[in-house]
């Protein structure tokens, strides 16, 4: 029982940051290192971190917000800023170049 917890949290760190590196690659044209899969992973690690060190920052706050935005044991809103967060600083390391369609 405890796995499949793990799992379904997993699974949701997953699709935010696969909606994370979706937002900065496709929609934003963004050239990011590795692409869209590499925003992902970084978007994972940084989703990861994020809601690890920002859950005693924002407690308070996230347990008012949390009433309609607390999906297992997710962290959404830290797990967004920490995704949002790594993938704009990888952008930044690329020079925040602008995608090429060929």
């Amino acid at each position: 029982m405890e796995f499949a917890k793990y799992l379904i949290d997993f699974l949701v760190y997953l699709a935010l940051a696969s909606a994370i590196s979706w937002f900065f690659f496709f929609f934003k044209r963004l050239d990011l290192f590795g692409g869209f899969v590499g925003g992902a992973v970084v978007a994972l690690i940084g989703a990861i971190l994020g809601a690890f060190l920002l859950q005693g920052i924002l407690s308070e706050t996230i347990k008012f917000l949390q009433n309609g935005l607390n999906i297992s044991n997710v962290n959404i809103i830290a797990a967004v800023l920490g995704g949002t967060v790594s993938v704009m600083l990888l952008s930044k390391i690329n020079n925040g170049r602008q995608r090429k369609d060929y």
